[in-house]
């Protein structure tokens, strides 16, 4: 398992989910790689080499970033 510590501009992302307008997303990456999860397709947009599920980037600015919205 890789944990990492990053700095993103914003945990609050635009989704196309449609019970929602916007997600919040503290981390990038995931620890169970579950079979049918719906977000393996997120790990070409890492960089990341480890197999999702054996890797999470998580955003420590998280806090301060809340008021930056991607989208808007």
């Amino acid at each position: 398992m890789k944990i990492q510590e990053i700095k993103s501009k914003s945990i609050i992302s635009k989704t196309g989910i449609p019970s929602a307008d916007y997600v919040i997303n503290p981390y990038v990456g995931c620890i169970h790689s579950c079979f049918y999860c719906y977000a393996r397709f997120m790990k070409r947009f890492t960089g990341h080499k480890e197999n999702w599920g054996d890797f999470i980037d998580i955003k420590i600015n998280a806090p301060r970033s809340h008021t930056s919205i991607e989208g808007l």
